[in-house]
């Protein structure tokens, strides 16, 4: 402990000179280790690292890390949207909420470390973050004025992150880019809201990365009974060769256990790599041979199969725009077009979400036309007023 004492000391003094606020926290770090067996551990100064490790830059916060430069600092947003417009946005990774913002140099930054058993076993402590209902000025001014009382929340890490978005969890409230940590200046991850936060491996990974990329092999998958199965297939992935309901055994010459595991290789494998993927079909072990694309939608963005023609549509199927820098095109399509129904199934008679339901359909589309039934997948159009088939 006493190492860690002498190391935030060491890092105050190579800023030249310490401020009273740094000597407090220094001060503030001995109590935390040295008073605590003789009373309950006193995180305000904490709190107080944490507002200068942190940016509060157009009503939004987000916080320093040691390991990149000091007038960059790490957010999250569940979309970008959400952002206020007068950010600098440096990266940005809407898939997962992940942006680095240019702001003004803290003067103090934070350590990511790994979630281990010993770490789930420690009390710990949420700290910061903003006011989840809004990123507005207005937000932060309250979130400032917020007691300590509501900026600290004591509890345990339950569980390490398992998914892009299946988030690890706290027993406590974890602020909107909060943190969660033991000791000042060394953190577990980044609060997302409600309980959940963003752990050191997918921070790296989107730190990591240039610009953001998932691999993707064609399918949406479950876990169930402890194996992988594919629920949905992309009617639009070249040469796609799964069925609905194939048991994905191995990928690229990896066995698959878990649905964690699955996301993760299949996320990071190379595009245009061309794999093997062992599965279960009919009780019958296949290689089925694929090249990886990449995915153009999914996780915190909408995930219809249609993200990869540039198509955006909103919650009524309408299409809102359509980027004219995708690689690949639907020419069939207008802005403004209305999707009824694909291959005579209304897409609102699932029990869903409008865009996992259209999703659905274009999948059973691809089976059908797997097995024969039909030639092209048929889509009924509303565009001013009149109704249209459209074939692709």
């Amino acid at each position: 402990m006493g190492k860690l004492l002498k190391s935030l000391a060491h890092s105050i003094r190579s800023n030249h000179v310490a401020s009273s606020a740094q000597k407090m926290i220094v001060a503030a770090f001995s109590f935390v280790f040295f008073a605590a067996p003789l009373a309950a551990l006193d995180y305000s100064y904490c709190l107080k690292y944490y507002d200068e490790a942190s940016s509060g830059a157009k009503g939004a916060k987000s916080i320093a890390l040691k390991d990149i430069k000091s007038t960059l600092f790490l957010m999250y947003s569940p979309s970008f949207e959400e952002l206020p417009k007068a950010l600098k946005v440096i990266k940005a990774d809407p898939f997962i909420g992940l942006y680095l913002i240019e702001s003004k140099a803290s003067k103090f930054s934070y350590t990511l470390k790994d979630i281990d058993n010993y770490v789930k076993s420690k009390n710990l402590v949420a700290l910061g973050g903003e006011n989840i209902k809004d990123g507005t000025e207005d937000g932060m001014e309250k979130t400032a004025r917020d007691g300590k009382k509501d900026r600290i929340h004591r509890g345990k890490i339950l569980k390490d992150q398992a998914g892009f978005i299946r988030y690890a969890q706290f027993s406590n409230t974890v602020r909107r880019n909060g943190v969660v940590g033991n000791i000042c200046y060394q953190i577990y991850g980044l609060g997302v809201g409600g309980n959940g936060f963003i752990s050191k491996r997918y921070i790296q990974r989107f730190l990591q990365q240039k610009s953001p990329y998932y691999g993707d092999i064609g399918v949406r998958v479950e876990e169930k009974d402890k194996v992988i199965l594919v629920q949905q297939i992309d009617p639009f992935f070249k040469d796609n060769p799964f069925l609905k309901n194939d048991v994905i055994v191995s990928v690229d010459g990896k066995n698959i256990s878990s649905y964690t595991q699955f996301e993760w290789l299949v996320s990071n494998l190379t595009y245009q790599k061309s794999i093997e993927v062992g599965v279960i079909r009919n009780a019958k072990a296949l290689k089925l041979k694929l090249r990886v694309d990449k995915r153009y939608g999914g996780f915190l963005l909408p995930d219809t199969f249609l993200e990869r023609f540039g198509i955006e549509l909103d919650s009524n199927l309408l299409i809102t725009s359509i980027d004219p820098d995708a690689s690949a095109k639907l020419p069939q399509f207008q802005v403004g077009d209305q999707i009824v129904w694909v291959d005579k199934q209304p897409i609102e008679s699932f029990e869903m979400s409008i865009h996992d339901a259209l999703r659905e359909v274009f999948s059973q589309a691809a089976l059908r036309k797997k097995q024969g039934k039909i030639q092209n997948i048929e889509i009924l159009i509303l565009r001013s007023g009149l109704e249209f088939f459209q074939k692709i």
